[in-house]
Parts: structure tokens; sequence; C-alpha cells
């Protein structure tokens, strides 16, 4: 579905100024609710329009990070759900080899340990994964901002799995609100703190289990440093 923009309305992935080929996308990615929460909740979810070829460059990855992460979410009530799409699509020749990809992602003896407790140690693609993370980011800065992040900008990840307790800088966005239309899907959480150089701290939440935080700088910042690099850039 194509939408119709202003004239001064801009890409939140490139920058540049809405022309051409126009998508509404889906932030955060639509796949993240799994079919059959659309069909039973009708979730209303968030776009932003963005340039086609911009979109489209980000779809293997998306697909990647379901597949990727889904799976140690696999006991809430969405996490299960987004399990069920994931089995479906096995049936595929793309979702197999996904399926495929991500099953060796798991190692019940890393580096020859047994781990106890029947442990398996999950590895992933560190790049796919936190640049879907970032496009997310983006996406929901633009939203609550009106503000364009750039690739380049440098950001801080961290990822705390379901039982393990966050770092101290986490407890900044404890009592901030949840901001997430779904949050038994997805929800989210920031902080702006500018008394530390205008620094921004977020928190997502997927399927009920798994908190990602980002923190970065932002992007207008007027210290002298942000200053010089913008100058050197």
């Amino acid at each position: 579905m194509k939408s119709k923009v202003s004239a001064k309305a801009v890409c939140y992935l490139c920058g540049e100024s809405l022309t051409g080929e126009i998508d509404d996308d889906h932030v955060p990615p639509r796949q993240l609710y799994a079919k059959s929460i659309r069909k039973i909740h009708s979730p209303n979810l968030f776009t932003l329009p963005t340039h086609k070829g911009c979109n489209k460059v980000y779809q293997n990855d998306e697909d990647y990070f379901v597949h990727s992460i889904a799976p140690l979410a696999m006991e809430s009530y969405s996490g299960g759900q987004i399990w069920k799409d994931i089995l479906r699509r096995k049936q595929r020749p793309h979702g197999n080899l996904l399926h495929e990809k991500v099953y060796k992602e798991f190692d019940p003896t890393p580096s020859g340990l047994v781990l106890p407790g029947g442990k398996v140690v999950k590895r992933f693609d560190g790049n796919r994964v936190w640049r879907i993370v970032w496009k997310i980011t983006k996406g929901l800065f633009f939203k609550e901002k009106n503000q364009f992040l750039p690739d380049d900008l440098p950001h801080h990840y961290k990822i705390y799995s379901a039982g393990e307790r966050p770092d101290p800088e986490f407890e900044q966005l404890r009592n901030t609100p949840s901001r997430g239309q779904y949050p038994g899907v997805f929800d989210y959480k920031y902080v702006d703190v500018s008394n530390l150089n205008n620094f921004h701290v977020w928190a997502f939440l997927f399927w009920d289990k798994l908190i990602f935080q980002v923190a970065f700088h932002d992007p207008k910042c007027p210290c002298e440093k942000c200053q010089k690099c913008e100058q050197t850039a």
C-alpha cells in the first residue's frame, strides 16, 4: 500500500525526501506479531512511510531476526505463537534454509563443555540482529522525536534473557511509562539523560521475554565533542 506524504516528509531509514515509490513500513516489523495474534486481537500496527528500496534491503535480516531470536521466547504466549509461524514457514524453501541455519546456532557442548541443567548456548549473527534493533530504534525515535537517526551514529547494545538481572543503568527506565501498543508482543520505554551529554537509553521487550537495550548520543547534541566529530565527518 502506498502512503500519501507531504512534500517535506523524509524517509526515516535514509533521511532523504520521500519521492518515488513509497512503502508503509511497520515499526516494529509486522512479522513480530504472529498470524494468530493478528487474527485474534486485530492489532492496529503503527507504520511509517519509507522509500520502497530502503525498506526492501532489510527484509532478509528481519526474517533472520525473527527465526533466530523468537525461539528464546517460546515459553510466553506471544512467543509460542510466533514459533508456530516459524514451523509453518519451515515447509517453504526459504523458511527451511533459515530453520537449518538457526538450528546450528544452538550448541549443547560449547568448547566441549557439558552445561548444567541441560542448558545450551545460543549464538546469533550479531550484525544482522543489531541491524534490525537499530532499525526499530530509528523508527520509534522518528515517531517520538521527529528526528532522523543516521546509521553511523555511535550506539551501544545489550540483551537480557528471561530472568537475567539488568545492569544498573536499566534502572533509569523502570519507572518510565510503557509505550508499546501491544506489550505482550512488543513494548518499549526510553529515557533522555540531559545531564549526561544528551544521552538516550531505550529498551525493547520482545514477546514478553527478551529485553534489548540501546544507548546512544543525541544526533543534534551541541556539546564540544560532538561538534568536533561533525566537523570532521
